[in-house]
């Protein structure tokens, strides 16, 4: 049974659900909630003393004598732009499932007051799940990878592909063995980074693919340059970087510079191109490039634009 000594916690979490600058309590809204809500009955002073411990505690709370209407939580964890912010980024994820999805949605929202939670229902009409993962274990992933990356130890799992039937299924079926070395999110997934055991080239696993993840006693093969190499590679390609030389149209400028960051050095340029050097991963350019064929030209190294070549040749559109 709540207590007239829980009067500070339960105005609190009346003020922080009911409450914010468009929704100001008076006085006899919040000792009905005490009632309705805790089967409290406070009286005005005993608020009173309850606000101004909140006060000393921290608590930014508008009062009557400010704002001339009543009491609101003015201050909050997060901004309502920024919950929304993050709302959209979660239904955007596709490596979150949609349950999970609206699970993480119902907890952002609880950090706004209830009647702010009303504005933001539209979002989950208009955003798309249909490339949401089927792998419900992707959040137990990133707390067995964490653990285990902390421990430097190795991990065994089975890596997941899609079948025609459009679920799951493994890769192989021998267990995946490697070094853990960190997590990395890009390109709208997150990654292990990681090399096989026995082997020091680095590779990148889809999280959101593995399944049946084990923290083996074994510890890490040591690859010090892992970070390194991880920081260089894009579209999940990992490989030893090297550097780049690109002809580049200029309207895609805010492109290459989204992609590769402002360390590329720029070479030349005139009103229509550009020609600049990158040090990234071949395969990942390779595939960037790819995707802007009419507007990018890979100059150097030669054997590099020579496989892109023999893609482009490859196309079974042409």
């Amino acid at each position: 049974m709540i207590t007239n000594r829980a009067t500070t916690i339960c105005l609190l979490e009346i003020l922080k659900e009911y409450s914010d600058d468009t929704h100001i309590l008076q006085m006899n809204e919040i000792i009905s909630k005490m009632n309705t809500l805790y089967g409290l009955e406070p009286d005005r002073r005993t608020l009173y003393s309850a606000f101004a411990l909140l006060k000393e505690l921290g608590y930014d709370i508008s009062g009557y004598e400010e704002n001339g209407i009543g009491y609101y939580l003015r201050e909050r964890d997060f901004e309502k732009s920024e919950i929304v912010m993050l709302m959209d980024a979660v239904y955007s994820f596709p490596f979150i499932t949609d349950k999970q999805s609206r699970e993480l949605i119902k907890k952002l929202q609880k950090q706004l007051c209830v009647n702010s939670r009303k504005t933001n229902r539209n979002l989950a009409v208009v955003r798309s799940t249909d490339r949401k993962t089927l792998n419900r274990q992707v959040f137990y992933n990133i707390d067995r990878l964490d653990e285990a990356i902390s421990q430097n130890r190795q991990v065994s799992f089975r890596y997941m592909k899609y079948g025609i039937d459009k679920k799951l299924h493994p890769r192989r079926k021998l267990l995946y063995t490697v070094n853990t070395y960190g997590m990395i999110y890009t390109n709208e997934h997150y990654y292990l980074v990681c090399s096989l055991a026995g082997c020091s080239e680095i590779s990148l696993y889809r999280i959101d693919r593995m399944s049946d993840i084990t923290i083996l006693d074994t510890r890490n093969d040591e690859n010090k340059n892992a970070e390194n190499k991880t920081k260089k590679a894009i579209y999940a390609f990992s490989g030893e970087p090297e550097h780049i030389s690109l002809k580049c149209r200029m309207n895609i400028l805010d492109n290459v510079i989204d992609r590769f960051g402002i360390d590329i050095r720029i070479t030349e340029h005139t009103d229509d191109y550009f020609y600049a050097t990158v040090l990234s991963s071949p395969k990942g350019v390779k595939f960037w490039a790819l995707q802007y064929l009419p507007y990018v030209e890979v100059l150097k190294p030669e054997w590099l634009r020579n496989d892109i070549i023999e893609s482009i040749e490859a196309n079974p559109y042409t």
